[in-house]
This record gives C-alpha cells, sequence and structure tokens, in this order.
C-alpha cells in the first residue's frame, strides 16, 4: 500500500458536503481513471450511510471514509454505525440493474457505485455489520502530482 488515510465526522448534511470535497480532491489528486464517477459514487455511499446512521440513533453517530491508495488504484472503505445493510438486501441488489430501479424513488444509490466503479465489495466486521468498500483504476502512467 503507497498511502492510506482516515476521515470521520457526525453524521448530517454537513458530512455530504464535506465527504464530497474530500472526494472531488482525492480524484484530482490521485488521477483516478473518471473523476466525475468516483465522485458520484462516493456522494452516493456517503448519503446511503447517514442515512443509515440516522436511523440507528440520530445525529450523534459518526461517518468514516478510510482511503488507500496505491499505483493502480484508489479504494474507499465507507463506514457508518448504523445497523449495517442486511444480506437479503445484497443479495436482492447482486440480481438487479439500474434499469430495475431507474425510476424508483429510491434504491438506485448502490446500484450507481456497482456500475461506477471497477469494484465494489462488502466486508463483515467481527461485530457483523457490514462494511462498503469500493476501488477505481488510476489513469495510466500516472506517477504523482496533479494527474
Amino acid at each position: 500500500m503507497w498511502l492510506s488515510w482516515v476521515v470521520s465526522c457526525q453524521a448530517g448534511e454537513e458530512a455530504v458536503e464535506w465527504f464530497d470535497f474530500i472526494a472531488k480532491q482525492a480524484a484530482r489528486l490521485l488521477a483516478v481513471r473518471d473523476a466525475d464517477l468516483f465522485v458520484l459514487a462516493v456522494h452516493e455511499a456517503v448519503v446511503n450511510a447517514v442515512k443509515e446512521a440516522k436511523r440507528a440513533g440520530g445525529g450523534s453517530r459518526t461517518i468514516s471514509l478510510s482511503f488507500f491508495i496505491t499505483a493502480d488504484d484508489v479504494t474507499v472503505m465507507v463506514e457508518d454505525e448504523g445497523d449495517g445493510i442486511s444480506l437479503e438486501t445484497i443479495e436482492r441488489l447482486a440480481s438487479m440493474t439500474l434499469a430495475d430501479v431507474l425510476l424508483a424513488e429510491s434504491g438506485r444509490g448502490l446500484l450507481l457505485i456497482r456500475e461506477a466503479m471497477d469494484a465494489m465489495a462488502w466486508m463483515e466486521r467481527p461485530d457483523g455489520r457490514r462494511v462498503l468498500v469500493m476501488a477505481m483504476k488510476r489513469k495510466a502512467g500516472w506517477e504523482g502530482g496533479d494527474g
């Protein structure tokens, strides 16, 4: 691993704005393959995390994003203090496409993330909660700087 860092803040609208800012800067500085899709995926994951944290315990919960950067890709792990996503929901989403939920009121976020990123997976914590992990390749030939 080349570099890693963790950023945490209280779940709320400010968290969405803060993590959008961080995602935009990370996408630019780390030269991900598609900056707009990277920012969209992080945004959707944070919105979901804020909703889950609020549902589980109001605004006192926190959200953490962990960034892991290698020469080949940028991986983001999104964790909230909510109850986590159910295995049934994960299995249901695995068989769905964006076309299935295009006009739905909600439920597109995880499918957008799956489409936008090069990899998306769920990591199970020792306490049984599942954490979203997603990765995007970096531009070929990236050697540092502004990309």
